[in-house]
């Protein structure tokens, strides 16, 4: 897949495309490897959201638990 890099106002963007799924209002941080651009996707807080962890630790096998509960 192709795009350019066009001017927008005093700064630059590019257009996705459609096939890569993107989303409108999705964040991303951008780094410049040598002359490679890397878009990571920026994720919220793993754990911001409680009510999304509720009947977790019901859901893992019995083996995982046992590893969980192993003393350090």
């Amino acid at each position: 897949m192709e795009t350019t890099i066009r001017k927008i106002g005093n700064s630059f963007g590019a257009i996705i495309p459609r096939e890569l799924e993107p989303a409108a209002g999705d964040k991303y941080k951008i780094v410049k490897v040598g002359d490679t651009f890397v878009m990571t996707p920026i994720k919220n807080d793993l754990f911001a959201n409680e009510s999304e962890w509720q009947g977790f630790r019901d859901s893992i096998t019995d083996e995982d638990k046992q590893w969980d509960e192993v003393d350090d």
